[in-house]
């Protein structure tokens, strides 16, 4: 009897860890997927990777992710789902089209800076998946591009861009000529001034996008209506300006040469139409 109360007494009992909540245990998974992810690229990423340094094996993250490539898919959701909710009021509070260009093409040119791994990872599956359009990773850039092309389209209902410019072909002027200068950057580890880029970059681009001052807006909100307003003032001040020159011109007329008062002051043909 007392051997076998030592026997049951010598048995180790078996620690059991508390079980995490769902939720928290796919965060831990995505966390530890995005590092692996980034540093060695999705073909040589492995699931037993990715499951030592969640602290799990790799079943249980099979109970979450169908494979691999639908890990990847979420790894890149969740980091686009953050970035455009950090974007979206940032944006929101800026005033003024060039300057929201200037936000949006800075941003970018940061990306590549804080987290160089992610942004490596995305220009290599952007290139290398052989169905990209329609491509969960196509959805996500569609979203995150749509800050530019919405600003481009805002910017011309209100007078401050050309009518005609096309916001499709700038946005991939702008994000393909950023992706081929990041990715030279990123090969040869060099380092660069977001801000700075972003101004010379702008310096070259809107030169060609802003309307001039004669081309109409087709916004009739209280911000399209600030330049045609301002035209207007501007025609008002110039009829006035003539009127008054005019009148002045009449008098001293009637005065010394005996001008008729049935005569107009201003000539019709020097008044500017509305």
């Amino acid at each position: 009897m007392a051997n076998e109360i030592r026997s049951r007494e010598a048995t180790p009992v078996p620690v059991l860890r508390p079980r995490r909540r769902k939720s928290i245990r796919a965060q831990e998974i995505l966390a530890a997927a995005r590092q692996v992810f980034a540093e060695k690229g999705f073909e040589a990423a492995s699931i037993s990777e990715i499951a030592r340094r969640a602290d799990c094996v790799e079943g249980t993250i099979y109970g979450y992710f169908k494979n691999k490539r639908a890990l990847l898919d979420a790894v890149l959701a969740a980091y686009y789902d953050g970035l455009i909710a950090e974007i979206t009021p940032q944006l929101a509070a800026i005033e003024g089209t060039e300057s929201r260009l200037r936000f949006l093409v800075t941003r970018h040119l940061q990306l590549p800076l804080e987290d160089p791994g992610v942004s490596r990872l995305i220009m290599t599956q952007g290139r290398a998946l052989g169905e990209y359009v329609g491509s969960p990773l196509h959805g996500l850039n569609k979203r995150y591009s749509r800050f530019l092309t919405d600003t481009i389209e805002q910017g011309k209902l209100r007078g401050e861009i050309r009518p005609e410019v096309d916001a499709a072909l700038v946005r991939d002027l702008i994000f393909g000529g950023i992706e081929h200068w990041i990715r030279n950057a990123l090969a040869r580890r060099r380092p660069y001034d977001a801000a700075r880029m972003a101004h010379a970059l702008l310096e070259s681009l809107w030169p060609g996008l802003k309307a001039t001052r004669s081309e109409p807006s087709t916004d009739r909100g209280p911000r399209g209506l600030q330049a045609p307003l301002r035209e207007i003032a501007e025609r008002l001040a110039r009829l006035e300006a003539l009127a008054g020159a005019g009148a002045g011109a009449g008098a001293g007329a009637g005065a010394g040469a005996g001008a008729s008062a049935g005569e107009s002051a201003v000539p019709a043909s020097a008044v500017p139409r509305p």
